[in-house]
């Protein structure tokens, strides 16, 4: 049998020569093979609790260079950031752990300069978060005050004959007067902490004609440091036990 004169060799087992043999003869042709594309290393880029860059060393410290890591500790950021290869923009790769405020801590906007509560709004927030508060009538007389204070201030601005009067001075006299110094909440200041007493007070501005309410803690500042500090070093810490070649700079 010949395909463009080229031969083709058929063996036939137990013919008799009875019926013909009908040969089918099929061709075909291989696909071609596609290259795979080329990729750059991946980085790992993890962001996590203020322990991770720690957790990932404890596994994985014999498996890198640390003349080639360093450790960025930034205490306003409550962050600890770990960089390997640093030298190697295919393969850097970062883990960031950071220190995290309670959620009911960030609702209370304490010592957030850039949020002010209008009164009634803060009171009715009070209302639903009884729960912090030691004792029930606490919470009931502060509430009340705060509904009532934007009506009491603009009664008090409605009686001066001198047109010269700072509105400014009227709300600060009713911050003063028509609410407590002070209050105290039962709150964890961060995530997975217990709770701690805080005492706030109030400060005020006016924006556009309105008075708004600032809480302010320094007391839940000076506990705050304290705790971001003492976690930080202690994972700082643990990590040159660990690691000790790797370059740690504060921020």
């Amino acid at each position: 049998m010949e395909k463009n004169n080229e031969k083709i060799a058929v063996n036939i087992g137990n013919y008799t020569g009875e019926k013909p043999i009908e040969i089918i003869l099929r061709e075909g042709f291989a696909p071609e093979v596609q290259q795979l594309e080329l990729k750059k290393p991946e980085k790992i880029d993890v962001a996590g609790v203020l322990s991770t860059p720690l957790d990932w060393l404890v596994k994985r410290v014999d498996t890198i260079d640390q003349k080639g890591a360093n450790i960025v500790v930034n205490r306003e950021a409550m962050t600890i950031t770990l960089t390997i290869n640093e030298r190697d923009n295919y393969t850097k790769s970062t883990f960031t752990g950071k220190a995290a405020y309670s959620e009911i801590f960030e609702a209370f906007h304490i010592n957030d300069e850039k949020t002010g509560w209008i009164p009634a709004k803060l009171g009715q927030f009070l209302r639903l978060n009884r729960a912090v508060f030691d004792k029930k009538e606490e919470n009931m007389k502060l509430v009340s005050a705060l509904k009532n204070f934007t009506a009491n201030a603009k009664s008090e601005i409605e009686k001066q004959r001198d047109p010269s009067g700072s509105r400014a001075d009227v709300y600060r006299t009713q911050v003063e007067s028509n609410l407590p110094k002070d209050f105290t909440v039962n709150i964890a200041i961060f995530k997975g902490t217990e709770k701690t007493p805080i005492v706030v007070e109030f400060d005020h501005y006016l924006s556009d004609g309105e008075v708004y309410l600032q809480l302010v803690s320094p007391g839940a500042k000076e506990v705050a440091d304290e705790y971001r500090d003492r976690c930080i070093d202690d994972v700082v810490g643990k990590i040159r036990e660990i690691a000790p070649d790797i370059a740690i700079m504060e921020a």
